[in-house]
């Protein structure tokens, strides 16, 4: 069998590699100059382009090799990174959460409007009802000395009365139902009236006012505490937006806003109150 043959040009480069390669040895026992030193110089220029070329042909090799341990390591550390900044903002919603539910509370310790009327503080934990039906439930029931009928309020005035009741919950009809109703008063002029609930997002109806009185837009609405009411004197109630005197009537069309977010609710206070007992 014939030996195999190499093409001539890969074989006197291998030759010429072998040789650099042991002038260059030699060279280094010879020192800094001589024969050996000039061979070695001829040696490193055929040597240099190869081993150039070597570095080139492998480089991107390297680079991906590189570059794919320093893909995971990144990808490991961006997962950590966003674990902390995920961490972080729960803690941030937590922290501003819970001083919310701690400016609610702190505002709604010190009710002037209530004067010397006993209440309890309730939580919300439910929100019920539709459009027309508004009604909320809280974590206080008879337990706490809760019935029927009792108002309801937070630190922007009444939202309601309690509906229904037991051990240790209670249902709050809201102002803004249309099944609720309020004896009001101006607290400029002293026009009294009856607030009627027009549903989650409209304003009040304010009806029984008698022509001639000087009720005003912005005016603000107050519990009346007439007898037969529902609710002590002076709780607020809501502010005018719009009066009108119909050609030919006896009453004025009065529409008023509730002056308390029925909407946002978290904290309330049961007023312990009725008619009966003052």
């Amino acid at each position: 069998m014939a030996a195999p043959r190499y093409p001539r040009g890969r074989f006197l480069l291998l030759l010429l590699v072998l040789l650099g390669v042991t002038l260059v040895t030699l060279s280094g026992r010879s020192g800094n100059g001589g024969m050996f030193a000039r061979a070695r110089s001829y040696a490193r220029q055929v040597i240099d382009p190869v081993q150039t070329a070597i570095h080139s042909a492998l480089q991107p090799v390297g680079d991906f090799i590189y570059g794919a341990v320093e893909y995971r390591s990144l990808e490991r550390q961006n997962q950590l990174l966003r674990q902390q900044l995920a961490s972080e903002q729960s803690t941030f919603v937590q922290a501003a959460s819970a001083q919310a539910e701690a400016q609610q509370v702190l505002a709604q310790e010190h009710l002037g409007y209530l004067g010397r009327i006993p209440s309890v503080a309730a939580r919300v934990v439910n929100v019920g009802g539709s459009n027309f039906e508004q009604t909320v439930e809280v974590d206080r029931g008879s337990a706490d000395g809760i019935v029927t009928g009792q108002p309801v309020v937070t630190a922007g005035g009444l939202i309601g009365s309690v509906s229904s009741v037991s051990r240790h919950l209670a249902t709050v009809t809201l102002l803004d139902n249309p099944s609720f109703s309020v004896g009001v008063r101006d607290t400029k002029s002293g026009a009294v009236g009856v607030a009627l609930g027009e549903g989650q997002g409209n304003d009040d109806q304010v009806i029984n006012v008698n022509v001639g009185q000087q009720l005003k837009k912005g005016d603000y609405m107050v519990t009346s505490g007439l007898p037969l009411e529902h609710f002590p004197a002076g709780i607020p109630v809501g502010r005018v937006t719009s009066v009108l005197a119909p050609s030919g009537a006896f009453q004025l069309d009065v529409s008023m806003r509730p002056m308390a977010d029925l909407v946002n609710l978290q904290f309330v206070r049961v007023l312990l109150w009725s008619p009966q007992t003052g």
